[in-house]
């Protein structure tokens, strides 16, 4: 539920800056302040809320063609403290279902065959119907995003701190460069790619998915409290643009939110200098790479 400083900020920001944050401000606008907040307080009341769950913290992604970084990408985590993987595979061709045999096989990721055009939104609810009950957090966000804690040793002990009225933790991104690299690197991605836009913008979250009303991209209408935590205490690192090859790669195979193949990762060279920010060095997540290494090398 908005605060009135919150719900100013998203009116501001929806018709000044034309940002599509949030599908409440269209609610507040249409239905009236009252009766949304009468929604949400029915809505809430009406929650299923379980005192035991099968998994802490889930994430929910749809994914085409990530095999190079998938083992990283789960793995790290992992060792961030996600239980479970709902992973919606949007008619990979690469060796994905190879690379996930192993995580299906020990139960860590739960596969879905996810095939369509703009697939993004029924890949959420398809997850929300089928596990709000069962997992207490639920993070929604991309395969090039990795979700990094920066005062604590992993987003578990983060959760932890977190108030029982909270239905939903906003993230701020903070999105990388491409470090220069023109081919794709031989590391890491999180040791490949260091720097970074002086700002970001935008954001994935967090939520509670009992008390989920509406789904979208970034942000979801739920009814109940969002915080949004400083990037000091907990960041997304967006890797947008990696390396210039890896880029069209991207650009080729389209996105699960536009459908068509370029969607907004256009083939122009001028598109991916405009996203091509380095202008700071952020080594925040480095220091999960030692261990990581250790992991994926066994």
């Amino acid at each position: 539920m908005f605060g009135f400083r919150r719900l100013f900020a998203h009116l501001i920001s929806s018709f000044v800056f034309k940002r599509q944050r949030s599908k409440r401000v269209q609610y507040v606008i249409k239905y009236g302040v009252f009766k949304k907040l009468k929604e949400y307080r029915e809505f809430r009341k009406s929650a299923p809320q379980p005192k035991r769950f099968k998994y802490n913290l889930a994430v929910v992604a749809i994914m085409k063609n990530e095999g190079p970084y998938l083992r990283e990408w789960i793995e790290f985590h992992k060792m961030m403290g996600v239980d479970k993987f709902f992973l919606y595979d949007n008619e990979s061709t690469d060796n994905t279902q190879k690379i996930l045999k192993p995580y299906i096989k020990s139960g860590l990721v739960e596969y879905n065959f996810f095939p369509g055009q703009k697939m993004q939104l029924p890949a959420y609810y398809d997850c929300l119907d089928k596990h709000k009950l069962d997992t207490k957090w639920l993070a929604v966000f991309d395969l090039d995003e990795y979700l990094v804690p920066v005062k604590y040793d992993n987003v578990r002990d983060f959760l932890k701190t977190v108030k029982p009225d909270v239905a939903q933790i906003i993230v701020d991104w903070v999105i990388f460069g491409s470090n220069g690299h023109e081919k794709k690197p031989k590391g890491l991605v999180l040791e490949s790619y260091t720097r970074r836009a002086r700002r970001g913008w935008l954001y994935k979250s967090i939520i509670n998915p009992r008390l989920a009303m509406n789904l979208n991209c970034h942000e979801h209408e739920v009814a109940g409290k969002t915080i949004e935590p400083s990037t000091n205490v907990i960041r997304m690192h967006h890797y947008h643009c990696k390396s210039w090859e890896e880029y069209l790669k991207k650009a080729a195979r389209g996105d699960a939110w536009n459908g068509a193949a370029g969607g907004m990762y256009k083939y122009q060279r001028a598109c991916f200098d405009e996203h091509d920010k380095n202008e700071v060095t952020d080594t925040a997540a480095m220091r999960f790479v030692p261990k990581l290494k250790r992991i994926l090398n066994r």
